[in-house]
């Protein structure tokens, strides 16, 4: 059913809009919970009636079918107003998932016992989230620079979010996504029986130090497995999610060949956090910068091509919200993103070649082959604020 109200105030509630699509038992217990009497329901947005009538906002939210259709006229002429807001949103709302991640692992350091219900609640959380945000300002908000945070609390949010975008792109259920989002919020679990030191650093590890790392996936998944309410396939990732496909990961006695998709996606998604946020010594990367790296290790078979691949279609090899400069030296943020021409974006540009602003921002569809002016990306522009672009 699509909910078109809430009985309560928007700050009362653990929802960030109060108009959604709501498709699970879970999902309705979960606001029962919240301690909402009363909700006002569409009955012309379900899903029991042509998918067409579910608003855009909706489709916007969590449309992650993998298409490879172009963006519409509506996409392209999107504003920085709209944009703004939408990032706010996803600002927010990662900020109130944190805080219930923390729970979650708070408690694991106090009693060394995962608490089910409280990891369950979480994953609610999550879900609802990816139905209140759209894909590209959840997927800025988890890659927003930020310090390493030793807690793990930060990174397994990350993880979890970004492997909802994949898992969702490849249709999975409602159960599946569920048992998805379970695991890459526990991947790393194992960590926190582990010395603090081996991840309280952003320094390379010792050779002895890494044996001992290396033993988190088994530890965190034999946690999990003393947990009778997680499924194996939930298992299957915390144990699964460095055993890489060219067999150069961890623990070596589980075959490349045999782990799980779900634990292939997790890998992805943890991949690409750490290339963010300098863990175990590596150099912080640009989010543009990890984007190309993880294209390069699915090509030399550390990940799963295919699924990079997928997960690329997703966010971009630009993703929305980057500031860039064209060879025309036109500088402008991605707006919007081709997925059948990942490296030709739209750009909605307010500078022009001599840095002065445009009256009104001008859009450029750089895979138009009629566009007026052969414009390509020169280069990413790191760190510049966007304010002036979206005010502009």
């Amino acid at each position: 059913m699509y909910v078109a109200g809430i009985d309560a105030s928007w700050s009362r509630t653990p929802f960030l809009k109060h108009r959604f699509l709501l498709d699970t038992d879970e999902q309705i217990e979960y606001m029962r919970r919240s301690h909402i009497n009363a909700v006002d329901i569409d009955t012309s947005k379900g899903l029991d009636v042509a998918p067409l009538s579910v608003p855009d906002e909706t489709l916007h939210a969590s449309s992650f079918d993998g298409s490879t259709q172009a963006p519409s006229a509506s996409d392209a002429s999107r504003s920085f107003a709209t944009l703004n807001v939408e990032l706010a949103i996803a600002q927010e709302t990662r900020d109130k998932l944190i805080r219930a991640v923390q729970l979650v692992f708070d408690g694991v350091r106090q009693t060394g016992v995962i608490d089910s219900e409280q990891v369950k609640e979480t994953v609610q959380k999550v879900i609802l989230a990816t139905r209140t945000c759209s894909t590209h300002s959840m997927f800025r908000a988890m890659s927003e620079e930020r310090p390493f945070d030793p807690s793990l609390g930060d990174h397994s949010l990350a993880v979890c979010m970004l492997a909802m975008i994949m898992g969702q792109a490849l249709g999975y259920d409602s159960i599946q996504l569920k048992d998805l989002a379970t695991g890459a919020l526990l991947h790393d679990i194992g960590l926190l029986q582990l010395p603090p030191h081996l991840f309280h650093t952003v320094a390379p590890l010792s050779v002895k130090d890494r044996a001992t790392f290396g033993l988190h996936p088994p530890i965190g998944s034999m946690m999990i497995e003393a947990q009778p309410e997680f499924s194996q396939t939930v298992c299957r990732i915390a144990a699964e999610h460095h055993v890489t496909p060219d067999g150069r990961g961890y623990p070596p006695e589980i075959s490349a060949g045999s782990t799980a998709e779900t634990s292939r996606i997790v890998m992805i998604a943890d991949r690409y956090d750490e290339l963010r946020i300098e863990f175990g010594g590596l150099q912080r990367l640009s989010s543009h910068a990890a984007i190309q790296q993880l294209l390069q290790e699915g090509e030399l078979g550390h990940l799963d091509s295919p699924l990079v691949s997928l997960f690329l279609k997703q966010v971009g090899i630009y993703p929305v919200y980057s500031i860039v400069e064209l060879n025309t030296s036109e500088r402008g943020m991605i707006t919007a993103i081709n997925p059948a021409t990942l490296h030709q974006p739209i750009v909605s540009l307010t500078y022009t070649e001599t840095g002065r602003p445009y009256p009104n921002p001008l859009t450029a569809d750089l895979s138009d082959p009629n566009q007026p002016i052969a414009r390509s990306i020169k280069c990413v522009i790191p760190g510049e604020s966007r304010e002036a672009y979206r005010a502009a």
